[in-house]
C-alpha cells in the first residue's frame, strides 16, 4: 500500500471525521459558504471563522478520469479505477474514487460517500447512484 496521509493542523478535522466514517466540511461562518480544502480564509467573503459541519455525502459526478495504467507496484491490482470530482450537495466539491458504475460514467451522475478503512487510516471513496 502507498504511504498514508499525513494530517496537519488544518486538515486533521478531516481526517479524525473519516476515521469515524463522516464527511466534515468547513463553512465560513460570515456567509455560510462550504468548503472541503482548508484554506487560511473564505474565498468568497476574506473570512477567517470557520466551524467544522457534518456532510451527507450525496453528490453528482462533476468531472472524472478512469486510470488505466498502475503508479506503482501498490496500485497494480487497482487498475483500472475512477477518479472524480464530485459537487456535493452543500454546494462545495471533493475528490474521490467511484466505484460500482457503468462505463461510461457521464456528469451529472449521482454518487454516495463511502468509507473504506486501511490499516491506519480510512479513505473517501463514492458509490454510483442515489442512497438507498
Amino acid at each position: 500500500m502507498a504511504e498514508p496521509p499525513a494530517p496537519d493542523a488544518p486538515t486533521a478535522p478531516y481526517w479524525a471525521a473519516l476515521a469515524e466514517h463522516r464527511l466534515v466540511l468547513e463553512r465560513c461562518t460570515t456567509c455560510g459558504r462550504h468548503r472541503a480544502v482548508p484554506v487560511p480564509a473564505c474565498p468568497w467573503c476574506a473570512s477567517t471563522g470557520v466551524d467544522h459541519v457534518d456532510a451527507d455525502g450525496d453528490g453528482q459526478v462533476y468531472s472524472w478520469v478512469t486510470v488505466h495504467r498502475s503508479f506503482g507496484a501498490p496500485f497494480a491490482d487497482q487498475v483500472p479505477y475512477t477518479v472524480a470530482v464530485v459537487d456535493l450537495a452543500e454546494g462545495c466539491r471533493v475528490l474521490g474514487r467511484v466505484e460500482g458504475h457503468d462505463d461510461p460514467l457521464h456528469a451529472g451522475a449521482p454518487v454516495h460517500a463511502r468509507f473504506v478503512d486501511h490499516d491506519t487510516w480510512t479513505e473517501l471513496r463514492f458509490s454510483a447512484g442515489a442512497r438507498s
